[in-house]
Formats: structure tokens, sequence, C-alpha cells
């Protein structure tokens, strides 16, 4: 995430931080980069000076750092302390080094297929988290994940609320960004569901470097959100299915997170260490393969003839996937429904990897192979070759 010095006019500590540089800001508020006591490097999220003294704001901060308090997977960031009482009221995080996927992608135009199952493998795990946290991000784009050096990490919840809170904006008031919002923010009435929704319009856009629902202006663009269809061509096929699935105009026609998880990781093996999750298995075997931090240095040679890495098997489709195309005939929805169905003990998820051949022997030439002959027989005479002793006895 790219740093910009202070201002003259922001703090320069922050309970017990010392403030670096400024990470960031949004409608909420400013994120800093700090240091604690011990050195550490920390993400501070303190509140715009200006709503501090706005109840319904402060209520709104007061709620996003005890959702951030209940996150704690994989690929979130973890909460170190929070203060939603005081007259500056801030919240401390881990502070995520790398860069944002939106960084990412105006420098290398796409994200790869393997490093993208990784990313989507990594946002779905986050989204689970988060989703079972009872809350919401809603408002999952680029700008907020971070790619880190292990895999991405989800950041800033600063329009979090928990899923049971209702009329939370007012009426004609959506909460989002433009481009990534599921056409019920557009509408006002969003729930969990406009985080699949994002999911998939961020995953599309990785694949391609554009968003799957065009560019113009505002209009244009919600417009076909709520009504065009998403351009995902582009998408692998490992991830076709579940980003089809996820961008259905319909939020109860999209899986859930846990559902998104369950796909991606289903066809991971675990790894050697038994406290690897499904996601760090996938991560592990993908994330390394994409070259989302900087180049390695001059000095240091690259490894000769890498193995490559194992293309991830690809999901299902999934079973409430919208289709583009004419309404298929009804043995190819049979198919298409069968071919959705778990796999029974005679047909295995996916097949065994096929052994490598056996390096054939070398070849030794006639005369070489005859020399190495004579010279083990001359090696075998002299080895029963009689001692002397045995001699005198003849």
């Amino acid at each position: 995430m790219a740093r910009t010095p202070l201002r003259p006019d922001d703090p320069t500590r922050i309970g017990h931080y010392r403030l670096t540089a400024r990470l960031g800001s949004g409608g909420m508020g400013v994120v800093y980069l700090g240091v604690s006591w011990d050195g550490a490097q920390v993400a501070i999220k303190v509140l715009r000076p200006e709503l501090a003294g706005d109840q319904e704001f402060r209520h709104r901060f007061g709620r996003e750092v005890a959702a951030l308090v209940q996150v704690k997977g994989v690929c979130t960031v973890r909460v170190i302390e929070a203060d939603s009482q005081s007259s500056t009221p801030f919240v401390v995080t881990e502070y995520a080094a790398g860069p944002s996927l939106s960084e990412y992608i105006d420098k290398y135009g796409s994200v790869g297929p393997e490093m993208l199952f990784g990313l989507a493998t990594g946002l779905a795990e986050a989204l689970t988290t988060i989703h079972a946290a009872g809350i919401m991000h809603r408002d999952l784009k680029p700008s907020n994940i971070i790619l880190t050096d292990v895999g991405p990490k989800v950041i800033d919840f600063g329009i979090a609320r928990r899923q049971d809170t209702r009329g939370v904006t007012k009426t004609g008031m959506m909460i989002g960004s433009l481009g990534f919002m599921a056409p019920e923010q557009i509408s006002g009435r969003p729930g969990p569901e406009a985080d699949i929704f994002a999911w998939g319009v961020t995953v599309a856009y990785a694949a391609t470097g554009r968003s799957p629902f065009g560019a113009g202006n505002s209009h244009s663009i919600l417009y076909r959100i709520m009504y065009g269809d998403p351009d995902i061509a582009s998408v692998p096929d490992s991830l076709l299915p579940l980003v089809e699935a996820s961008l259905a105009k319909d939020p109860q026609s999209r899986p859930t997170a846990q559902q998104l998880l369950d796909r991606l990781t289903s066809a991971s093996s675990r790894s050697g260490n038994v406290n690897d999750t499904p996601t760090q298995v996938i991560l592990a075997r993908t994330w390394q393969s994409g070259s989302h931090s900087s180049l390695p240095p001059a000095s240091r040679p690259a490894a000769p003839n890498p193995a490559p890495a194992r293309r991830p098997a690809a999901p299902a489709p999934w079973p409430h996937a919208a289709s583009s195309a004419a309404a298929p005939s009804a043995a190819a929805s049979s198919a298409a429904v069968a071919a959705t169905e778990m796999p029974t003990a005679d047909q295995p998820a996916a097949a065994a990897p096929v052994p490598s051949p056996s390096p054939a022997p070398e070849k030794i030439p006639v005369g070489r192979r005859m020399a190495t002959i004579a010279a083990s027989a001359l090696v075998a005479m002299r080895l029963r070759r009689p001692s002397r002793q045995e001699e005198r006895k003849r």
C-alpha cells in the first residue's frame, strides 16, 4: 500500500503509537502507518475530526471495532487495540505489507491463473470468517485487498455493520464503491449476499484488469449492474462457474461464502503441516507462482528449471449459475445437474496424477563397455588369487 508523508494538520501520536506516514483515507477516517513501543509497524484508523462529534458516525465506528475484534482469519487483519470512546476514536490492526490489488493491476495489468485461484480462495476464506462473525464487509474492492507475501489480506471494515441491524443508511443513500456494488446495494437493501457479488466482480476484475460491467459514467455502470450481463468470458475455467453464480442478479441464487470456500478447496490435499487450513494449502501451492511483490534482486540468481505449479482443479458448475446462452434442453439440463453432484466412491473428485516415467538407462559405447568388463574380470582374478601360505601348502 502506498505511503505518503504526514500532512501539517495530521497528529503525530495516537495512544501509545507514533505515526510515521499516511496509508489512505476514506469516508469515515484516515489510515496511518504507526510504530508501537517495541518497534513493530501497525495500521491505525482514526475517525475524522468532523465526524467524531456525530453520534451516528461514532456509533458506526464503535460497531466497526466490535466487528473487527470478532474477525480472526487467515486472510483478514488482526485487531491489536481499539478505543471508540475517546475524543479521537481509533482502531489499531496489524500492518499488512504489500501492494493493494488495484496497485498490482495498475502495474501488471492482470493476475495470472495460478495466483488468481489463490486470490479467489483467500477472499472466500476472508468473507467466510467475516460472515461467521455475523457482520458484512460491504465494500470489498481491489483497494481494500493487500497482496502480502503469504496471501491476500482483506482490510478496511469502515462500513461494516451487523447483519441483524437494518435501516442504518438513510433513504436513497448507497454504501459501497461504484462498479463493485450488488444490485440490492443500489436499491438500498443489501445483505451478506452483496459481499459475494463483490467477490465475483473482484475476481473477474483481477483476471482481466477491467470491470466486468465496463466503464463510463455512473448511471450507465449502475444500469448494467442492475440489468446487464457481465463480461466474464476471459475468467479461467477453474473459476468461471463460481464467478458466474456469484454475479446472479437474485441474491438468493448466489452461493454463500462457505459454499464458495468449500468448492475452491475441495480438490486440495493436506500439506505436511497438519495445522495448515485448506486455504493455506492452496496459497502455498499457488501464491508464490505469481509475481505479486517486487522482483528478486539481481544478485540473487533464479533457481534453474523451477518445477511448474500444479494447476488447480476446476470446481463443478454451480447449480444456480445463470447462463447467458439460450435455455438448454432437458437432456442437457440433466447432464448439468449430474455434473454438480458430489463424486461417489466409484467416481473420484479428481484423477490421480500420472507418475513421471522412469529415465531411460544410459547407453554405454561398446568399446568402453568391453574395457569395463575386462577391468572387472582382472579385479576378480586378483581377489581370487591364493595367499602365500596356501601356495606353500601346495
